[in-house]
């Protein structure tokens, strides 16, 4: 009974402040204070008759795809090389994706300030992307291992002693097998890369992103339109991390499904 009452009392002090910024960007008064006077569609309206706001979400877009293809593509190349590495090797990969993960994000902005600089390479949305990319590919290695770590590696021997090749092998064992960890992973990473704003505020030079561009507005005055920008990107969010969800949960009954109909044969 006690631990019931906790857990609800965690949840509520997680959700109830969300609750409440969802609740005032449908104000009809810009005073973000009770009583409540009334619903209305106003803020959303002036949200997307924002010129600067609309560019700050495409730049924010842009660079979470950019991530989300990178990390995917060198993330999976390195997940399975990492079945191949020795104990040592193994070892040495995981401590390089685990310090990313374990370092704070400011001092994750400063060290790639500090080393963009050195290679004099100009802020701007690319620095953006290589730093997203530093923060999402080490979460989709540390998925990856997990996933692979159960990999049975008489699987692509079998596929090699039946005349497949090494590409081959590739296509229509490996990956498959590694797909709805990917394909989560590169969800995830692509949120995180939409929702960045530490790193980002080091690296971004004079670009805009959707995060900075909502600290920006709240530098100034906090008004319902940032309750309703800060409730479309939480809707947002949560649609991607649904779709990850069932999509993995897709993927997994389909290999289940065709284990089965290989049993049967």
């Amino acid at each position: 009974m006690i631990l019931r009452a906790v857990v609800y009392a965690v949840l509520a002090f997680l959700l109830i402040p969300i609750a409440i910024i969802i609740l005032f960007s449908f104000h009809s008064s810009p005073a973000l204070s009770f009583p409540f006077e009334g619903f209305s569609l106003r803020w959303y309206s002036e949200l997307f008759g924002n010129a600067q706001l609309l560019s700050a979400v495409g730049r924010s877009l842009t660079v979470a795809v950019a991530t989300a293809v990178v990390t995917l593509v060198v993330g999976a190349f390195a997940s399975l090389a990492w079945l191949r590495l020795s104990r040592r090797g193994k070892i040495v990969l995981e401590f390089i994706c685990i310090v990313p993960i374990a370092m704070p994000a400011l001092f994750l902005g400063v060290a790639l300030l500090v080393g963009f600089a050195q290679i004099r390479l100009p802020l701007s949305m690319i620095t953006v992307t290589l730093g997203h990319v530093v923060l999402a590919l080490p979460m989709l290695m540390v998925a990856m291992r997990a996933r692979l770590a159960l990999f049975d590696p008489s699987l692509e021997d079998a596929a090699r002693d039946l005349g497949a090749g090494t590409i081959t092998t590739f296509l229509r064992v490996t990956l498959p097998l590694a797909m709805p960890t990917l394909i989560a992973s590169t969800i995830l990473a692509f949120a995180m890369s939409f929702d960045e704003f530490v790193v980002t505020s080091f690296v971004a030079g004079t670009e805009t992103t959707l995060p900075l561009f909502i600290w920006s507005m709240m530098r100034r005055t906090v008004t319902p339109l940032i309750n309703a920008v800060s409730t479309l990107a939480l809707v947002f969010s949560v649609l991607l991390m649904v779709l990850a969800g069932v999509i993995t949960h897709l993927r997994r009954a389909k290999a289940i499904s065709d284990a089965t109909d290989g049993r049967q044969f």
